[in-house]
This record gives C-alpha cells, structure tokens and sequence, in this order.
C-alpha cells in the first residue's frame, strides 16, 4: 500500500491532506483538533519517506578533505585510529551519484561516508598511495 502511495507526486498527497483537513473542519469544526494522533497517522500514510533517511550516513561534497595520515594514525573526519587496528577500508558505489566509504572490520570508526562518485577513483588514490598496507574492499 505504502508503494502505491509513493507513486503519486507529493504535491498530489499535499492536496489530498488540504481537502481532508479542510472537509474535517467543515463537519467538525474547532472539534478536529481532538483527533491529533488520526492526523499524525495521516500525514505518515500520505508522506511516508517522513520515516526513512534517503542516505543513512554522513554525506560530504570532498571526501579527500577527511582524510589524512599522521604517521601511523589514520584520521577520517573527526575521529582517528592507529592504520594497524584498521586493515581494511571498504570503497564502492553506492548509487549512480554517490560512493560510500567503510571501515567494517573496525569498530574505532563508526562513521561511514557518502561523498560524490567523481571522487571514488582519487579516493581510492589516495589509499593506495598514503596507506598502502590497508587493503581495499567492494
């Protein structure tokens, strides 16, 4: 059902809520507001990726501006582990417009990255050169 319902265009579904809200008032007048919750549940059914992120992490414009290497740390974005604890560093795509980065084997970096597709191949550059010990996965 939920399907169905993504099919039509959201201005659609605004208008569908507008005459709900408006043919409530006409029969019930002031008396509508006693039904917040059917209103809440409403919006939820006519709008329902209200519920769910499009993109689940952290999404950045430069993904090479995150990365560095100060010896044997390797940092990404705020957060910063020893490059012997990492091992591996998962690099892919995630759709056509984003590429995602990973570090699954790790819980010192809880972060993954989604960043612009056009910077996948000089991000995946930039491990081989600055961090050639970690091993690259898809």
């Amino acid at each position: 059902m939920i399907s169905r319902i993504k099919r039509f265009p959201r201005r659609y579904r605004a208008l569908v809520l507008l005459l709900l809200v408006i043919l409530t008032y006409l029969l019930l007048g002031s008396e509508m507001l006693r039904y917040l919750g059917m209103w809440t549940l409403i919006l939820f059914l006519l709008f329902p990726e209200m519920m769910s992120h499009k993109i689940p992490a952290d999404k950045t414009k430069d993904m090479l501006g995150l990365l560095s290497r100060e010896e044997d740390r390797l940092r990404v974005g705020m957060e910063q582990v020893a490059i012997s604890i990492v091992r591996k560093v998962a690099i892919d795509e995630y759709d056509n417009r984003y590429g995602i980065i990973s570090f699954p084997y790790t819980n010192k970096i809880s972060a993954s990255y989604y960043f612009p597709i056009e910077q996948l191949p000089a991000v995946c550059a930039w491990f081989k050169e600055n961090a050639p010990e970690l091993e690259i996965v898809r």
